[in-house]
């Protein structure tokens, strides 16, 4: 054999164990799916908008679009071809939960994932309708702690409000009265915060996405300018860990705890193999930060994390792989936590999380200030 050949067979042989290796080395255990609904009409509206009395009809005000139903079902569709053989073929309750937040959107969304991932086949086809009811389930908005926390937190309000009189945030305010008080000349709402840019770049945006056309003066600011402000109105909102913490850190505990449970044989119940969460871009933003992983943007419609559990099979080692998809428009890319591999070993990723997790979230909230006056909620 030449010295050419000799080279060439010992490439091939290196690449097919590592194909081998990087195929076969891992068992998936659980996987976790958390996504935005798809698209919708807009939430909200400003006093000068064009549009404000529209109905939007027949889907109302705040509700999925067809593009959004359709734009759920085909992730449903990605999520059953990425794991057709994890999850069998037969809807088992046991294998399979879905959750979202208490909001009408969120729900449809997660109904339509459903549809496609649970088409019902063979015992489980019921009639010509190729469909099966499968739960979606979740908490009242008031006393949601999972997907949006909206339960009141005085000391993340704290945090928040000493984050915001600070000087870097009050000098980025300062850099932006020009553009905020042409906001408030066209729009009639008051301007103040970056928030409430967040609120009027959303009305637009599904305002775009429903095809309807934009008043003139929205040309020289939206998308980018607007776009800019909202991605630091979702980074303020996670700024640093206290905030993190008391937000996004309590998904992650869940799935944390879940992971833990479903590695020492105590998960209820036994057989769960998927959770699936439908929330909102801030569900998304905040997951990403506790994850340390968020870089400024806006989460788009059906923007998905999906989370895996694996265990090693040659080391017996547990440990989490992580992906993003950004929007309907992007494919599902692979994320690296920050010092760790890109198979990042479950005792590293504890080490990596442990300032964002919470340990007694309503004791890490508590404060003892009786004039205390909590922020009315944000959200949905």
């Amino acid at each position: 054999m030449t010295a050419v050949g000799s080279v060439l067979f010992v490439t091939f042989i290196t690449i097919g164990v590592c194909s081998s290796y990087t195929v076969d080395s891992k068992e998936l255990l659980l996987v976790h799916v958390i996504s935005r609904h798809g698209a919708r009409t807009p939430v909200d509206t400003y006093p000068k908008d064009p549009y404000i009395n529209t109905t939007f009809y027949p889907a109302g005000w705040g509700q999925l679009t067809n593009e959004g139903k359709w734009d759920a079902f085909n992730l449903g569709r990605e999520i059953r071809k990425r794991y057709d053989n994890f999850l069998g073929d037969f809807y088992d309750n046991e294998i399979y939960h879905s959750q979202s937040t208490d909001v009408d959107r969120a729900i449809s969304s997660v109904q339509m994932m459903n549809a496609a991932i649970w088409e019902p086949k063979n015992g489980q086809k019921w009639g010509e309708l190729n469909w099966q009811p499968v739960p979606v389930h979740s908490e009242t908005l008031d006393q949601d702690m999972l997907l949006l926390v909206r339960k009141m937190c005085a000391q993340y309000d704290i945090e928040f409000r000493k984050l915001m009189s600070s000087p870097m945030v009050q000098e980025r305010l300062r850099m932006n009265k020009e553009l905020f008080e042409y906001l408030e000349e066209w729009t009639g709402n008051s301007i103040n915060t970056f928030d409430d840019v967040q609120d009027l770049y959303s009305t637009l945006y599904a305002e775009e996405s429903f095809n309807l056309t934009l008043p003139s003066w929205t040309i020289n600011i939206f998308p980018d300018k607007l776009y800019e402000l909202t991605s630091l109105s979702f980074h303020l909102r996670a700024y640093n860990d206290i905030l993190i913490k008391l937000k996004g850190g309590v998904l992650l505990k869940k799935i944390i705890d879940d992971w833990a449970s479903k590695k020492d044989g105590t998960i209820k119940p036994d057989g769960r193999r998927m959770f699936v969460y439908g929330g909102h871009d801030s569900t998304i933003a905040n997951l990403l930060s506790a994850l340390k992983i968020f870089k400024p943007h806006v989460p788009d419609y059906t923007s998905t994390i999906i989370l895996e559990f694996s265990r090693d099979r040659f080391t017996g080692e547990y440990g989490i792989e992580v992906f993003y998809k950004m929007s309907v428009h992007h494919e599902l890319q692979k994320m690296r936590i920050p010092n760790c591999d890109s198979f990042c070993l479950l005792k590293d990723f504890l080490r990596v999380t442990a300032d964002v997790v919470p340990e007694n979230w309503e004791k890490e909230c508590h404060t003892d200030d009786p004039d205390f006056i909590p922020s009315e909620p944000i959200g949905p």
